[in-house]
């Protein structure tokens, strides 16, 4: 079996602040190898990242704020976040920004998941058990979400709580398209417009030709009303 030498790395980075990912990207990068991020962000990446694909993370917490502030009068809040990546960073940011000038919206607390349903469930049904008064969820991706329902479930209270979410996923949509009592809503992002981008701009790298240093893609919120004109059985 041949040697391939590397062109291209293309990368989606949990932990957007990891030092040893980082240093290791640098070194790449030094060596000619470029670097397309992929779906999320690194810290300070000017230097070393040729082009960073994303969805415009900021935008989907400002419409699950929206929506949300349609729909209810006031909200007792739990936010599920996951404070080492940057997407979802942003994505809680826009999500507090828009609520933060209603007197009738408060963010109760947060919890700091790994975006992974397994890992979601544990922490939320502690937290139901302990009797905090919580009425709506805003999640950082549709796993953590469907992790929340569960323990919602588990829990008997499912009539009471809102979830509102980010992805677009498969789970979540069919929750949507069958009227589930507590998903509200999920913004989508779209997984096969970023990969079909990121190719295209890798390809116009190993070619010496210029790309953007970012490419910001939009999201569309999906609700119940709306949810006929997407995928309900993959990734749009």
């Amino acid at each position: 079996m041949g040697h391939y030498k590397v062109k291209v790395i293309f990368i989606n980075p949990v932990d957007g602040t990891s030092t040893k990912l980082i240093r290791a990207l640098k070194k790449a990068h030094q060596a000619g190898i470029k670097i397309i991020v992929v779906d999320s962000q690194l810290e300070n990446s000017s230097n070393y990242v040729d082009c960073t694909i994303r969805s415009n993370n900021y935008q989907a917490g400002v419409l699950c704020a929206k929506e949300l502030m349609s729909k209810q009068k006031s909200a007792n809040i739990l936010i599920l976040q996951q404070p080492t990546a940057i997407s979802v960073v942003d994505r809680i940011k826009g999500f507090e920004n828009t609520i933060k000038n209603n007197k009738n919206f408060h963010i109760v607390d947060k919890i700091n998941t790994t975006g992974q349903s397994e890992n979601s469930y544990p922490k939320v049904q502690k937290y139901l058990k302990q009797g905090k008064n919580f009425d709506t969820i805003m999640s950082l991706n549709d796993k953590t979400a469907v992790g929340a329902l569960a323990a919602i479930n588990a829990n008997n209270k499912s009539s009471k709580i809102a979830i509102y979410s980010i992805d677009g996923s498969e789970n979540i949509k069919k929750m949507l398209s069958t009227q589930n009592a507590n998903v509200k809503a999920t913004v989508a992002q779209s997984p096969l417009q970023i990969g079909k981008v990121a190719i295209k701009v890798a390809y116009k790298l190993i070619n010496h030709q210029k790309v953007k240093k970012e490419i910001i893609l939009p999201v569309k919120l999906i609700t119940s009303k709306n949810i006929k004109n997407f995928n309900i059985t993959g990734w749009q």
